[in-house]
């Protein structure tokens, strides 16, 4: 699978082709493209599934590349790039089925989330296609085409219109009654240790299959998955099903199917159960219970109705307790504080107090508290915490109290240890003089060196003298000099090639540094040690 990049700004093609995890979607090649005729030819030549356009450009605009691929019948799913939303566009958009649009300034999430959508649609399309071409060998290919024609109407793909809808039933042979109220199933697939939650993230097709064909056995003793669409949203992952003769015990049977997932598959299911409606408002019934969703942070692992009322009240003052949080920062009191927060999520939770907005602004409140302590400590925060674990940790917070639990065990205990660490001024000074012996050849910077510990640059280089009696310039200078010292004692080195090699790149400085240091020119010291005249 392909894709192409197309957008008259270089800076912004290149954003997106070097930062987007491409190969998490199964696309091989992405191709760059800086005005519409360039796209062009590259459809022309390669198989594009996948485009990413730019809806206004000089020449041309991602719309007209949009009818132009339409018009060529290029069987590609369009992702637009906009500076501010347009309903004119919006409209254009749909009506030749583009996939979504991400605007401006560009944003990784948004955009993955949006290339997840058009991914799922290019693979159901050709599982349609697949089953067009294959039904009259094997009907068994029919589920798929009728599990691509549920996702097209939760996703709403097909316009909501009861004789739009009975058209497109017939084009695909389908048996699908139009008449009936249909109940949608919400399940919502949280993980209750990280563990499986790493192992749902590198493998997750297999999970979400296993899940779904549990949910079609228990919920609808079905074998096949023609009514269970898989799909996400943001950073949840849902599974929807779709049930035409509910019968009883449907309650029962949802606490027993998130028993087994617990059991068997170490997830938490939460199941939102919606009204009876008939097909055009499935999509908004869905929604609904999507919002029940995003609101329950506090409820995971339990059966609810479209109609439950899941948040009852809301504060606006500060969550948490900020003068305790300081104090047990500053004492380094890592579990005694865990232990606060942990209570004050309990709190809130037994006051129907929370919900996605309030974790977010618990989030924000920790966030502040913690950013504030640790530059106190000149400790650059955004640094020690600008890892991909951190970052995703933080990012999944507002999902449940678990996830919320777990990015605070990680951001405490990690402040708390890296603090502890730092006034170790012997820990600091080490990892100083490793990084020194491993990059002193390079052009090293105060700045550079003072990354590695997560300190301000000053504050870094007060503790190294402090601790060895030398400045951090005296230290890397002198270091430099003793391994010159150990390449001038070969005969055949040229003097200039050893003062590159030590990251002198200025000789006549090198010259008077080792002078200073040897009293001897790096020229007469390498005469001495070789036994060599001029």
């Amino acid at each position: 699978m392909n894709a192409i990049v197309v957008d008259d700004d270089k800076p912004t093609v290149d954003v997106i082709v070097n930062t987007v995890n491409w190969s998490k979607f199964q696309i091989g090649a992405v191709y760059s493209a800086y005005n519409i005729a360039e796209a062009e030819q590259i459809f022309q030549k390669y198989d594009i599934s996948l485009a990413i356009c730019d809806i206004e450009m000089p020449m041309g605009s991602g719309l007209d590349l949009l009818k132009w691929v339409r018009e060529h019948h290029y069987n590609t799913q369009f992702i637009f790039l906009t500076n501010y939303e347009r309903f004119d566009f919006a409209q254009l958009a749909i009506q030749y089925n583009a996939s979504g649009y991400v605007v401006k300034p560009f944003n990784a999430g948004r955009m993955e989330a949006e290339i997840t959508t058009a991914v799922q649609k290019i693979h159901h399309e050709e599982q349609y296609q697949a089953g067009k071409k294959y039904e009259q060998w094997f009907s068994g290919n029919l589920a798929y085409v009728e599990n691509g024609f549920w996702l097209d109407i939760l996703q709403e793909h097909i316009t909501m219109d009861r004789q739009i809808i009975e058209e497109e039933i017939r084009h695909r042979k389908l048996q699908i009654k139009t008449d009936i109220t249909y109940q949608p199933i919400l399940v919502s697939i949280n993980y209750d240790n990280p563990a499986s939650d790493e192992a749902y993230r590198s493998d997750e097709g297999t999970y979400e299959n296993a899940i779904a064909h549990a949910v079609a056995k228990t919920l609808m003793g079905l074998d096949d998955g023609s009514r269970v669409v898989n799909y996400h949203k943001k950073n949840t992952a849902y599974i929807v099903a779709i049930l035409e003769d509910v019968g009883d015990k449907l309650i029962e049977k949802s606490n027993y199917l998130i028993q087994l997932a617990h059991e068997r598959l170490n997830c938490i299911l939460t199941i939102y159960i919606g009204n009876n409606v008939y097909i055009e408002s499935i999509p908004d019934t869905v929604r609904k219970l999507e919002l029940l969703d995003h609101n329950n942070v506090a409820s995971k692992g339990c059966v609810f109705s479209e109609n439950d009322e899941i948040v009852l009240s809301r504060e606006q003052d500060h969550l948490l307790n900020q003068e305790q949080i300081k104090l047990l920062l500053s004492e380094k009191k890592a579990k005694e504080l865990l232990n606060l927060l942990k209570f004050s999520l309990e709190t809130l939770a037994a006051e129907r107090k929370l919900d996605a907005s309030s974790l977010a602004r618990i989030r924000q409140e920790l966030l502040q508290l913690v950013y504030v302590y640790l530059y106190s400590k000149q400790i650059e925060a955004t640094q020690l915490f600008g890892n991909a674990t951190s970052e995703m940790l933080e990012q999944k917070a507002t999902n449940s109290v678990m996830d919320m639990m777990r990015w605070q065990i990680y951001l405490i205990t990690h402040t708390v240890d890296y603090v502890t660490n730092i006034e170790q001024s012997g820990s600091v000074v080490s990892q100083v003089k490793q990084f020194i012996k491993e990059h002193y050849q390079e052009n090293i910077t105060r700045t550079d060196i003072a990354s590695t510990v997560y300190l301000t640059p000053e504050y870094m280089a007060k503790i190294f003298k402090k601790e060895t009696g030398v400045s951090l310039k005296q230290y890397l200078s002198d270091y430099r000099i003793s391994k010159a010292k150990e390449l001038l004692t070969e005969p055949n080195i040229r003097v200039t090639d050893a003062a590159q090699q030590v990251g002198f790149d200025n000789f006549s400085y090198f010259s008077t540094v080792f002078k200073k240091a040897t009293g001897l020119t790096p020229i007469e010291y390498h005469l001495e040690v070789t036994g060599k005249t001029k």
